[in-house]
């Protein structure tokens, strides 16, 4: 068998691999290897959900399929998956910084917040600056530069 075929997940062996099944087989469920890494909780899934895998067959041999991807099954909900995986996909979890350029952008504002602190910037322009005790230093000059500047 050369072409891909569409199985199905009927088990797992004790080694955590996969058993598939697909249309044609006269060999009953197969211990197949995978380009997959899945935790242990999601095989179980596909196990229990029966979910269907793309197979590929190592030498063209049916006796040794390869799992290349499982297929998801069509949501119930799919306005709904779409904008929470939409929304999600532009939250970021954590911002790692290279040394060279980060720009964090909001349409509204930005926070930058760490206990008693904290920065803001504003779409108007406006950027405030908060904490118990604020210092700035320069190595050079340090200009203060307004159409007007209040102090206290």
């Amino acid at each position: 068998m050369s072409e891909p075929r569409v199985g199905w997940v009927v088990g797992a062996d004790s080694q955590g691999n996969l058993q598939v099944d697909f249309p044609g087989n006269r060999l009953g469920s197969l211990s197949a290897r995978s380009t997959l890494a899945l935790a242990p909780e999601a095989a179980a899934e596909a196990v229990r959900q029966r979910q269907g895998a793309v197979l590929l067959f190592e030498n063209g041999d049916p006796a040794l399929p390869l799992v290349m991807g499982l297929i998801k099954a069509p949501s119930t909900t799919p306005l709904i998956d779409s904008i929470l995986d939409d929304s999600l996909s532009r939250v970021p979890v954590e911002a790692r910084v290279d040394g060279k350029r980060v720009v964090i952008e909001g349409r509204e504002e930005v926070v930058l917040r760490c206990g008693k602190a904290s920065l803001t910037l504003r779409r108007d322009g406006q950027v405030v600056l908060r904490g118990v005790n604020v210092r700035t230093e320069a190595e050079q000059v340090q200009k203060i530069k307004g159409g007007k500047v209040q102090i206290n």
